[in-house]
């Protein structure tokens, strides 16, 4: 197809660009837009086919500004809507979840980036950043609605953004930040801040392997009594001081944004088999990832082991290394419908993120205002995503959908977020959801 181009004159307003960041600003003053057409942003493109699965749809796959891979996908029955949807930490364009076959069948035109940067690599390559997204997924939704009207003959109705995990993350942070450019979200099971996250998953590493030779015995007693409290009724033979130490250090994971605003970022009760199948997973993030999330920590020289990745805290970095994490903390600020579905057993991204996260549009917003923009949704037993979240993304689009409508006629169509997605009931308010005995230290 050669090249295509987004004409951004109309769809975008100075606002945007002020809002999403300078340089953004000197990519436009450095002229990489093309001359050939006025205030245009091209893509070159690698395939541009007909296919059939799952539906009948044209597949594009390219490059946008010859950095950031992309692929969309344009139904031949198209609904007049497109979802947006941003990749998981380890992701890549190509790799949406569920999420590329529920929005093609319902007719959605869909399209994913791989934000320009590659977990594995992003060490290698000084010139991406994790803030890259940002700009990325901006350039994207641009891109994919300019397309869809020069393929359809119309502009889009409606524009969702979607994603889970580092694309949870992402969805709440755009949607807050861009409202003009998104009608509403679904984020899955994502953080909200880097420094929580990361930091987090540091503590885990740190802490587990001293509750590991124990840990079969936690997981049977918690089977056997969910509501037990390891630190007033012992296990037999009990649990070691520095065991207990470790077992409330991963419960019990302070957080704090760069607003001040505070939670538990903790990992609830009833993960602890979780921790036990998924602390390898928690170790490669930090291997593969510690010299760029912070490239001075280096305790005693030469390659990092796995016991020193432990002990990384991020609010002990220099106050460089902090500014650059905290470019990802969310805000509360949110203006459009957003539902978040998160597993109560999650041990990469807890869900006391989510928790935190209905607390902050609570203090930001206010108690029935947060309601009206933000419906949080938990699922038993489940960890980092997987099939219980897969099997009701229709539902969370169905209802995203209806939300949306309900807002737009002030109540005369649509319904606001519904009580229950699948078996899986709303949480009306953070208090409701504080399912981790630790949660209530906190003030926020």
């Amino acid at each position: 197809m050669g090249g295509l181009f987004v004409q951004m004159g109309s769809a975008m307003n100075l606002s945007l660009l002020r809002r999403l960041f300078v340089p953004v600003l000197l990519t436009l003053a450095c002229g990489v837009f093309s001359p050939l057409a006025e205030g245009a942003l091209q893509a070159v493109i690698d395939t541009d086919e007909m296919r059939t699965t799952p539906v009948p749809h044209r597949y594009l796959h390219g490059v946008i500004l010859d950095d950031a891979k992309f692929q969309m996908l344009l139904p031949t029955a198209w609904n007049g809507k497109v979802v947006i949807f941003t990749r998981g930490f380890s992701g890549t364009e190509l790799t949406t979840g569920g999420f590329q076959d529920a929005a093609l069948a319902k007719g959605y035109a869909f399209a994913s980036s791989n934000e320009g940067w590659s977990r594995v690599t992003i060490k290698d390559h000084p010139e991406d950043t994790y803030y890259e997204s940002r700009q990325r997924i901006f350039e994207l939704t641009l891109h994919t609605n300019a397309t869809v009207k020069s393929h359809y003959g119309k502009e889009s109705a409606r524009t969702l953004l979607v994603g889970g995990s580092n694309g949870g993350h992402h969805t709440k942070w755009m949607l807050e930040d861009f409202p003009e450019l998104y009608d509403g979200g679904i984020a899955g099971y994502g953080f909200n801040s880097q420094v929580s996250q990361w930091g987090g998953v540091a503590t885990m590493v740190r802490n587990y392997p001293l509750i590991a030779p124990r840990i079969d015995d936690v997981i049977a007693q918690r089977a056997a009594d969910p509501r037990w409290d390891p630190f007033t009724t012992p296990l037999s033979p009990p649990l070691n001081a520095a065991q207990l130490y470790a077992l409330r250090s991963m419960y019990d994971i302070p957080a704090e944004l760069g607003t001040g605003f505070r939670y538990n970022a903790g990992r609830w009760e009833g993960s602890e088999a979780q921790w036990k199948e998924k602390y390898t997973d928690l170790l490669s993030y930090l291997r593969d990832s510690m010299p760029r999330f912070d490239e001075t920590f280096n305790p005693n020289g030469g390659a990092l082991t796995d016991d020193e990745l432990g002990y990384w805290d991020p609010s002990r970095s220099p106050q460089s290394v902090k500014r650059e994490l905290r470019k990802l903390d969310v805000s509360g600020k949110l203006q459009r419908p957003l539902i978040i579905m998160h597993g109560t057993a999650d041990p990469i991204v807890s869900p006391s993120e989510t928790v935190g996260y209905q607390a902050l549009v609570e203090r930001v917003l206010g108690s029935e205002a947060a309601r009206n923009v933000l419906a949080v949704y938990y699922i038993p037993g489940m960890g980092h995503g997987g099939a219980p979240f897969n099997e009701v993304i229709d539902a969370q689009i169905d209802a995203l959908e209806a939300w949306i409508d309900y807002r737009r006629s002030k109540g005369r169509t649509g319904a606001p977020a519904p009580a229950m997605i699948g078996a899986y009931p709303r949480e009306l308010s953070s208090e409701s959801s504080r399912r981790n005995r630790f949660a209530g230290q906190y003030p926020q």
